[in-house]
């Protein structure tokens, strides 16, 4: 399935290119619920994994983690790895902004969910397409 950048992730984008908000660094998240993604979804529409048993948020660099070719984004490859007891199932991941507040790109993985047990890691690497 594509992902969606979602109505606040245009937003940002809008901001920050043509207002006085300063670029950030963004943070990629995974959601543990069967959620249907709409251009609408925001951060509270998703359940992110607790932040524990080696789940937490990863930071996404500007200018260091991304490389751009025309209108696509791709991210670094990033892995969580549970540790100490399983996540359940995962059903995505998501790109947040450096406050945790506001989601502005979300994507259900498509041979998804995993069910992620203790020791078991999930790669992601964010691609985001603007048109």
């Amino acid at each position: 399935m594509a992902g969606f950048l979602v109505n606040d992730g245009e937003n940002v984008i809008a901001n920050t290119l043509f207002e006085a908000t300063a670029l950030q660094n963004l943070y990629v998240g995974l959601f543990s619920n069967n959620f249907t993604l709409a251009e609408d979804t925001s951060l509270s529409d998703l359940t992110e994994l607790a932040e524990a048993n080696g789940y937490a948020p990863i930071l996404i660099t500007r200018g260091t983690d991304w490389s751009v070719t025309g209108s696509v984004a791709t991210g670094a490859q990033k892995t969580f790895t549970a540790s100490g007891a399983a996540w359940g199932n995962v059903y995505g991941y998501f790109i947040m902004d450096a406050a945790k507040t506001t989601l502005l790109f979300a994507e259900t993985f498509s041979d998804g969910p995993y069910n992620v047990t203790d020791g078991d890691s999930v790669k992601v690497t964010p691609v985001v397409t603007l048109s």
